[in-house]
């Protein structure tokens, strides 16, 4: 028979082991919902969703729960004849897409790059960057410098440094990243029909995109308690966003 003085250090490690064993109160990252939003920087409806709406998956738990993905290229297409980005809001809008693309890619925290991505959209929403009225394609550089101060004071405020994002956009780190998001949108099924579209474990919300906190919580099968956010959710938000544009 062993002794208790043999039984002893047994007896703490099997303890140790219980108290460092993850709670299964706990979401993994198998049990989250992907919550995907396909936009275009200079929609004005995109702008007004993630500004006003998409930012409460931060300011509650629901973001526990949530793989948020951030997909910057909308109604964009490619020249076939140059192989140049048109966009429908203008260059300035490529510039932008590319930009946040590229801030999704550096700061890889879901946090930091939503935080920077509202703060232009927020911007764009109280008419602080004002588009063309002409789809141009994209260029090297911006033309209207109002779009580089936009971004650029966004970096400032979230104290984000600015060198490797113009790194990933002079590079043609950006460009490969758009291309990727234009692979994926034009992948969606069924195809989107405006931005913002927004999906939930890929399936698309259509005009109650504004409830998207009820198709998580709805979506969500971890557990066994789900976010308090989930208790205050309600059906029948209004989804008349200002200004959604219409794929073309």
């Amino acid at each position: 028979m062993a002794s208790g003085g043999r039984l002893f250090p047994f007896a703490l490690v099997t303890l140790f082991l219980f108290l460092i064993s993850p709670s299964p109160s706990l979401s993994s990252d198998d049990d989250k919902v992907n919550l995907s939003v396909y936009y275009e920087s200079l929609c004005p409806g995109s702008a007004d969703f993630i500004a006003d709406y998409l930012v409460k998956t931060f300011e509650t738990d629901l973001i526990n729960i949530i793989n948020l993905r951030m997909v910057p290229w909308g109604n964009a297409r490619i020249d076939n004849r140059t192989g140049a980005f048109i966009c429908q809001h203008g260059e300035d809008e490529c510039y932008l897409n590319t930009i946040q693309a590229c801030a999704i890619d550096v700061w890889s925290d879901q946090k930091r790059h939503f935080n920077f991505i509202r703060c232009v959209e927020r911007n764009i929403s109280k008419g602080g960057l004002q588009s063309g009225k002409v789809s141009a394609v994209y260029q090297e550089k911006s033309s209207n410098v109002a779009a580089l101060k936009v971004w650029e004071s966004c970096a400032e405020e979230q104290k984000l440094e600015e060198a490797d994002i113009y790194k990933c956009y002079t590079s043609g780190r950006g460009r490969e990243l758009e291309l990727r998001y234009k692979t994926e949108t034009d992948q969606l099924i069924p195809p989107h029909e405006y931005t913002p579209w927004v999906a939930v474990n890929n399936q698309p919300l259509y005009d109650d995109f504004l409830n998207f906190i009820h198709h998580v919580c709805k979506a969500y099968k971890g557990g066994p308690a789900k976010p308090l956010a989930c208790n205050s959710a309600r059906r029948g938000a209004n989804s008349a966003v200002r200004g959604a544009d219409e794929a073309r």
